[in-house]
């Protein structure tokens, strides 16, 4: 589907899912509220070349309101949010949300523009099935590629807005919530801003001294070594199990017991997925095969 013909689509999507609630013929005693909330993550990327990293950021939903009331069900919604198109582009926006019995939304349509997006979804035409909201709930993930300029080189932090919009290119926005007794409701939206912040170096697990993605007997060895035997490598901070700044025998133990003590501490973050070293310590990491 061409970018102007998705745009009219997703233009359409209030009016239908209105008069599809309409025509269910029920108006509830008193407006729920509901909130969009922007993400607010931090992205690591490499100084030298933010182009090359992508991720996703997702937009919750969630009934706030009226309190001590049972949250109505929810028949779909729409959303149209911005972002610094010098610092980020959109690749894809899809949507988590399924029925409970694995059925995707039978509308799923939306716009992406060089500085933003907007999206519409409808569960079910038919009302087949719906869904509530009482807690925060990923609703539309953003699928986000770095761009480099104002990145590349950066020394440190930069703040992106990412905001709800009436409005985006002279176009009309949306930012409402169908239910499925007949009435749409104005969603309040949150604003906020990812925090996307360079490193250089590599990403890494701490403990996987041996860089095999994963923590065992031959990493609390492979810290040993290289204090008793001077083994060479890459990555310093992944032998800091504790993330002190220092590699001592107490990391060594601190793994082999990650390992092998049921209860003990799992070594400091980054763990167990990759990350980079956020303490401001004399640990480095310059290469670590076992991240990208």
């Amino acid at each position: 589907m061409n970018a102007n013909k998705q745009h009219k689509t997703v233009q359409a999507l209030s009016v239908v899912v209105i008069m599809l609630f309409v025509l269910n013929g029920v108006t509830a005693a008193q407006d729920p509220v509901f909130e969009f909330l922007a993400p607010s993550d931090t992205v690591f990327y490499p100084v030298a070349n933010p182009e090359s990293v992508d991720f996703v950021a997702s937009i919750e939903m969630q009934q706030t309101g009226p309190a001590g009331e049972d949250p109505i069900q929810v028949g779909g919604f729409s959303m149209i949010m911005s972002h610094d198109e010098a610092l980020l582009s959109i690749n894809e926006v899809t949507t988590p949300l399924l029925s409970p019995e694995g059925v995707a939304p039978q509308f799923d349509e939306g716009t992406i523009f060089p500085n933003g997006m907007s999206h519409g979804i409808v569960f079910s035409l038919s009302f087949a099935w719906t869904l509530s909201f009482p807690v925060a709930t990923p609703a539309l993930d953003i699928h986000y590629q770095m761009l480099s300029g104002p990145l590349t080189g950066a020394t440190s932090s930069t703040s992106a807005a990412l905001n709800f919009e009436d409005n985006l290119n002279g176009d009309p926005g949306t930012n409402v919530v169908s239910s499925a007794g007949g009435v749409s409701f104005a969603a309040v939206t949150v604003d906020s801003a990812l925090t996307l912040t360079p490193y250089e170096g590599s990403q890494f697990i701490r403990g996987d001294v041996d860089q095999n993605g994963s923590l065992d007997l031959a990493d609390g060895i492979g810290v040993l070594q290289f204090l008793f035997l001077n083994t060479a490598t890459t990555c310093y901070s992944s032998l800091d199990a504790d993330d002190t700044g220092n590699v001592s025998i107490s990391d060594a133990v601190r793994v082999l017991c990650a390992v092998f003590c049921p209860g003990a501490p799992a070594p400091a973050g980054p763990y167990p997925g990759c990350g980079v070293d956020t303490t401001d310590d004399a640990g480095t990491c310059e290469e670590y095969s076992g991240c990208p």
